[in-house]
């Protein structure tokens, strides 16, 4: 009796009890090759979501039988993206190939096989630290960003890419929102979407701020963080908007003008609370060390017309919206605007950590932020909060040339909190030790040769009588030499990868990677050839 095949489970077999149309329909579409893997992926995970409800199954079922492969577009109406692809992807499953691992006599297996990285993977953050030309750009970061970004047009995740060369990952049809002040088709919201001003004012000042002050300065900062709260709570409650990069300016500064404005827009008890925190300023304005003078300073250099043309936009990007599914690339442009640059990337970050790290967030996407020259952007609330994203389904992905790029006070949280590791060789020596002690040690067997001589010898003297009853002297000695040879065998234990191996033992175009996932589950350090 010939066995009935079974039917191999596509993911939308539960739709053929009572909605065996939109199942016919996906079937058609599979078979004739009209739905890609982004349109697979997208229809799939919207099917997931839905599985326990059964009204909104229904109504997906019924966009299946009219629309087809366009189910659900993504809001950019990309079914794919444009040109040839980078690296090989399983959408379904969030994954990217990034080479293939090498046979190496430092790991427990020596199996080659493919290796690539998934959302779950970069939940836990990854580090990669490579010198200039190694490969972390064109090995690690843009296969990440490439499926990252098909990725959201599958409804799976956002990705936000701070580009410091502003070239890098310049890719028609990659990114939905591009935020560049030489080219500003895309506004910036300084406050990051929130309505809160203390939120607010703790994230601004943090990236207008130096990142590490001496303890006689602590108390300017902390002036200006209460400054720049004085200034936000009353313009936020008299106009309800944030005030703009001149308002903001007029504020902190005090200017007459501009707090009669603010003030005659406030009513009731609240009003009054906002009018006080307005003298308070103008009473700090009127020291003789103004403790804000910093943070003013700091403002004019966002006070140029095009810098202002990117922050004062209507309808700004606001950081919250990486909550649906969202591909921004910020292009920094440091020739022209160093200090501006720098603190355009510190606010994407900062604002990044805060909006993922939010009770609110959107937990059933993945949201990725990706940083090349990242040690100029890490300050201490960023590296403090990367445990946080973990549990939001959020993470980091940080490039770098060596740690020593990462501020002091933030090296070892960064590198602690970070649960996926990559190093390239040629690195800096004090770098490679910090990664071969990470890396630890394993057992391996070891081979141990002996090889000696012995020498031996005896004196004999004495006298014998001879036939004749007379005496006779006896005099001699004796040697005896020989050769020993001995073998032993023991198990010891060594560095998984010395430091002298990292630095020069790593081939070019590979690198050495050692992986964690969500639950805690870690996989030892595997050479990685990217190129392969």
């Amino acid at each position: 009796m010939l066995r009935r095949r079974r039917r191999r489970d596509t993911g939308w077999e539960h739709l053929r009890e009572n909605h065996r149309d939109a199942a016919e329909m996906l079937d058609r579409l599979v078979t004739d090759a009209a739905m890609s893997d982004v349109d697979q992926a997208r229809i799939l995970t919207a099917l997931d979501q839905r599985r326990d409800d059964p009204a909104a199954t229904a109504e997906l079922a019924d966009e299946i039988v009219r629309y087809g492969p366009a189910t659900i577009l993504h809001h950019s109406s990309l079914r794919d993206l444009p040109g040839s692809r980078l690296a090989v992807h399983n959408l379904q499953r969030g994954q990217v190939r990034l080479g293939r691992t090498v046979q190496d006599p430092h790991a427990d297996t020596t199996v080659a096989t493919d290796f690539g990285v998934d959302h779950d993977v970069l939940r836990t953050s990854l580090l990669v630290i490579g010198p200039p030309g190694s490969g972390k750009t064109h090995g690690f970061a843009r296969p990440i960003v490439e499926n990252l970004s098909l990725s959201a047009l599958a409804q799976q995740a956002s990705i936000v890419v701070v580009d410091p060369k502003g070239d890098d990952f310049a890719y028609d049809g990659w990114f939905d929102v591009t935020i560049d002040p030489l080219a500003p088709t895309s506004g910036f919201d300084l406050y990051g979407g929130t309505d809160h001003p203390d939120t607010a004012a703790d994230r601004l000042a943090s990236a207008m701020l130096p990142p590490q002050v001496s303890d006689d300065m602590a108390y300017f900062m902390d002036g200006s963080r209460n400054a720049l709260y004085a200034c936000l709570a009353p313009f936020h409650l008299a106009f309800g908007r944030w005030p703009k990069v001149r308002e903001m300016l007029a504020l902190l500064r005090s200017e007459q003008g501009m707090t009669d404005q603010v003030k005659a827009a406030l009513r009731g008890p609240e009003g009054k609370e906002a009018k006080a925190l307005l003298d308070t300023r103008r009473e700090q304005a009127t020291r003789n060390a103004d403790p804000a003078a910093s943070l003013i300073e700091r403002f004019q250099l966002l006070a140029r017309p095009r810098l202002m043309e990117l922050f004062d936009r209507e309808r700004p990007f606001r950081m919250h919206d990486i909550n649906r599914p969202t591909r921004v690339r910020v292009s920094l442009p440091e020739a022209e605007f160093p200090d501006a640059a720098r603190i355009l990337a510190r606010l994407v970050v900062s604002q990044f950590v805060q909006v993922t790290s939010a009770p609110d967030t959107n937990r059933s996407i993945f949201k990725g932020l990706m940083i090349d020259e990242a040690g100029r952007f890490v300050d201490d609330y960023v590296a403090r909060g990367v445990q946080k994203l973990r549990s939001n389904n959020a993470g980091l992905i940080l490039l770098a040339q060596t740690i020593s790029d990462f501020p002091v006070q933030v090296r070892a949280t960064v590198f602690g909190s970070v649960g996926c590791k990559a190093v390239f060789g040629g690195i800096d020596p004090i770098d490679a030790k910090v990664f071969s002690d990470w890396f630890g040690d394993h057992w391996v067997s070891e081979i141990s040769f002996s090889h000696g001589e012995t020498i031996g010898g005896a004196e004999n003297t004495g006298r014998s009588r001879d036939s004749r009853g007379g005496w006779n002297r006896q005099d001699g000695e004796t040697r005896n030499w020989g050769v020993t040879k001995g073998t032993s065998l023991r198990r010891v234990e060594r560095p998984r990868w010395t430091v002298s191996d990292i630095v020069t033992g790593i081939p070019p175009g590979h690198c050495v990677v050692a992986l964690s996932r969500s639950d805690g589950t870690r996989t030892g350090p595997t050479l990685v050839n990217l190129r392969a």
